[in-house]
C-alpha cells in the first residue's frame, strides 16, 4: 500500500539559477539508507519548460520513507513525483511534455501525488519518529520539472530527491495526504478577489502538515478549522506566494470524520482579462496541501462547499 507526501511551496518567478552550465549534485544515501531519484533538462531562453520523465523507482523491496532531502534549481515553477500504482495503469517510460500527459484524461484522474515541491532550492522534510511512506518495490514514477526562463541565456534544470529510509521493525505508521484543490476559478480584469471552499474528512485523522499552493497573483491564503456548521479562526496565513509555508505540528492536529477545513485565496489581477485556474505560469491555483496518518488510502477531505456554489470531484 502505497503512502502519500504531497506538500507543496511555489513560485512561477524565476530567481539568479547560477551558471547555466554548472549542475550541482546532490550525495546520495549510503546502500541500506535510502535511494536517490534525478532528473535533468534545458529551458531555452525566454520559454516556459514544463517536462516529465517517466522511470521506474530504483528499489527491489518495500522502501519505508521517513525523510526527504531535495536539490533543485531556485526559481522552480514546480517540481513532483506522482505515480499511477493505485490505478493499475502505466504510461511507457520516456521523457515527454508534461502538456501531453495532462490532456489525458485517465492520467489526470490516476496520478498520485507522492511528494511536491515548488519554491526552495533545497530543503528537508521529516516525518514523525516511525511514521513512513511506504514505497512498492519498482512502483512507475512521472518526474516533473516546470520553469519558466525570462532571461536570455539557456539554462540548465535539474531535480535530485533523496529518500531516507528506516527498517520495517521501526514503522508505527504510515501517512495519506494530497491536495484540495478550488478548479472554478474565475479573476475578474482589475480587481482584489477572493473564493473560499470547505471540505470535511471521511474519516478520522490526525494531521501533520498543512501547506498552500496559489501562482503570482495570489497575495494571501488563510485556512481556519470547518465543523461541518461553523467556521473557526483562522489557523494559517500566507503572504507570500513565492514561498508558502509549511506548518508541521509537533502534536498532531486531531480532525475526526464530518469536519475539516475552510480554505481561502485572495488574488490580485492588474491585468484586463479574467484569470482562471490552470497548470501554466499564467493561470491560478488554489490549493490547500494536507498530509494525516493513519495512511487510510480512503481518507480525504471531500469538498461540500464552495463560495460560487461549484463543486468539483
Amino acid at each position: 500500500m502505497i503512502a502519500l507526501v504531497a506538500l507543496f511551496s511555489c513560485t512561477t518567478e524565476p530567481q539568479d539559477s547560477g551558471s547555466s552550465s554548472t549542475i550541482p549534485t546532490l550525495d546520495p544515501p549510503a546502500a541500506g539508507e535510502g535511494f536517490q531519484l534525478s532528473m535533468f533538462a534545458t529551458a531555452p531562453a525566454g520559454s516556459e519548460v514544463w517536462q516529465c520523465d517517466v522511470y521506474n523507482l530504483p528499489t527491489d523491496a518495500v522502501e519505508n520513507v521517513n525523510s526527504v532531502e531535495y536539490l533543485q534549481n531556485e526559481g522552480m515553477h514546480h517540481m513532483s513525483l506522482s505515480t499511477t500504482v493505485l490505478a493499475g495503469s502505466s504510461i511507457p517510460n520516456g521523457s515527454y511534455d508534461c502538456n501531453d500527459l495532462y490532456t489525458d484524461q485517465a492520467f489526470m484522474e490516476d496520478a498520485v501525488i507522492i511528494f511536491g515541491n515548488q519554491g526552495q532550492a533545497e530543503g528537508t522534510l521529516e516525518l514523525p519518529t516511525g511514521i513512513a511512506a511506504s514505497l512498492p518495490p519498482g512502483i512507475q514514477i512521472v518526474h516533473e520539472m516546470h520553469y519558466v526562463n525570462t532571461t536570455t541565456e539557456d539554462i540548465e534544470l535539474y531535480s535530485y530527491l533523496n529518500g531516507w529510509t528506516i527498517p520495517d521493525a521501526d514503522v508505527t505508521g504510515g501517512i495519506w495526504g494530497g491536495s484540495v484543490r478550488d478548479e472554478n476559478i474565475a479573476i475578474p480584469p482589475a480587481s482584489t478577489h477572493s473564493e473560499w471552499s470547505r471540505c470535511v474528512m471521511n474519516e478520522d485523522v490526525d494531521v501533520l502538515f498543512l501547506a498552500s499552493h496559489t501562482h503570482a497573483q495570489g497575495i494571501e491564503f488563510n485556512i481556519a478549522p470547518f465543523d461541518g456548521t461553523t467556521t473557526g479562526e483562522v489557523m494559517y496565513t500566507n503572504l507570500d506566494w513565492r514561498d508558502p509555508k509549511i506548518i508541521q505540528y509537533d502534536t498532531p492536529l486531531s480532525v475526526p470524520a464530518g469536519q475539516g477545513f475552510e480554505w481561502t485565496c485572495t488574488w490580485e489581477n492588474a491585468g484586463d482579462t479574467e484569470v482562471n485556474y490552470g497548470f501554466n505560469s499564467t493561470d491560478e491555483m488554489c490549493n490547500m496541501a494536507i498530509v494525516f496518518t493513519p495512511g487510510s488510502t480512503s481518507a480525504a477531505c471531500e469538498v461540500i462547499e464552495t463560495s460560487d456554489g461549484v463543486l468539483w470531484e
